[in-house]
This record gives structure tokens, C-alpha cells and sequence, in this order.
């Protein structure tokens, strides 16, 4: 018996208790539909934020970006203290997975520099000062879409190392601080 369960973003999958059959695709084309739309509003914002909007999403981006950062070091803090133990056991690693593809975006475009900060601010026209901004904020959100995709990749293979250790019986290091832990 199958029971069709009907909520709102509900992309029409049929289940049963043991499998699904299918998807509708006129709800997935729907779906697809809104979520360009939606992309092409996001953009259509971005190209029209002011200085105001332009620093303040800046901002909030940065505070992100931050705690990303630490977890991204956290991780990387554990990596190094799980392979030290393995080559102090003189065992192999388990290899990591395979990579995903990283996300791309704008992190390859020139970081601002100080020397572009404050002195050219003075002679740039406002619409400059407000493109700098925005490339500012997309340095940062590839930035952090990319320490968070290796994050989370490191932290699969982490876990992957601790069960190695765990089976062989083998006392697991902890990782407190990555500052402490940080060479």
C-alpha cells in the first residue's frame, strides 16, 4: 500500500514501508523553477545593496567565516594528533575517502589589500567603494564555503581514524584547544 504524504515543498515521493517509487516530475519542475527564481532575486539584491547593506552583510559574513575557521582548525588539530599516534604505533591510516568536488567562487579574485583600504577609499567613487565591499564579502563566503567542505571531509576521515585506533585497542588522543595543539 502506498501512502502519499502531502506537506508544503513536498516533492511528490510515493513511499511505502519498504522502498519509494518515484518522483513527480512536474513538482520537481516546479521546485527547479522556484529555486531559480529565487537565485536570480538573490542576485538581482546583491546587485542592487548599497554601502550600508553591502558592510553590514560584510560583517556577518566575517563573524561566519570566524567560526568556520575554528572548526576548520579543530579539525585540523585532530587530523595531526591522530596521525602522530598512528606513526607512533607505526600503523597505516585508514586512507580517506574520496574527495568531493570543492566549492568555487570568488576567492580566486584579489584580496584587498590594506594599501586599497583606507587612502584609495578617498579617491574612489562610492559605486567603487561599494563593488570593493562586495568582493570583500564573496572572498569570504568562497573562503568559507571551501574551509567548510575541507572541514567536514577531515572530519569524516577523523572519525574513520578513531574507530582504526578504537579496534586495535588502541588509546584515541584528544584534542582540547587547536591552539595548543597547533604547531
Amino acid at each position: 500500500m502506498a501512502q502519499q504524504k502531502e506537506e508544503p515543498g513536498d516533492l511528490g515521493v510515493e513511499t511505502t514501508t519498504r522502498e519509494r517509487t518515484g518522483f513527480d516530475k512536474q513538482k520537481v519542475a516546479e521546485v527547479i523553477k522556484r529555486m531559480k527564481s529565487m537565485a536570480k532575486d538573490d542576485e538581482n539584491r546583491f546587485v542592487k545593496m548599497g554601502m550600508k547593506e553591502s558592510l553590514e552583510r560584510l560583517e556577518q559574513s566575517q563573524k561566519v567565516a570566524s567560526t568556520i575557521d575554528k572548526a576548520y582548525q579543530v579539525e585540523m588539530a585532530r587530523k595531526k594528533a591522530l596521525l602522530r599516534c598512528f606513526i607512533s604505533e607505526n600503523i597505516q591510516p585508514p586512507a580517506p575517502e574520496a574527495a568531493e568536488p570543492m566549492p568555487t567562487g570568488s576567492a580566486t579574485a584579489p584580496a584587498v589589500t590594506a594599501e586599497t583600504g583606507v587612502g584609495a577609499s578617498q579617491e574612489m567613487s562610492d559605486q567603487e567603494a561599494v563593488d570593493l565591499v562586495k568582493l570583500q564579502l564573496a572572498n569570504t563566503q568562497a573562503e568559507s564555503r571551501r574551509k567548510l567542505a575541507t572541514a567536514k571531509t577531515t572530519r569524516v576521515h577523523n572519525d574513520a581514524m578513531v574507530a582504526a585506533l578504537e579496534e586495535k585497542g588502541i588509546a584515541v588522543p584528544e584534542v582540547t584547544s587547536y591552539f595548543t595543539d597547533i604547531d
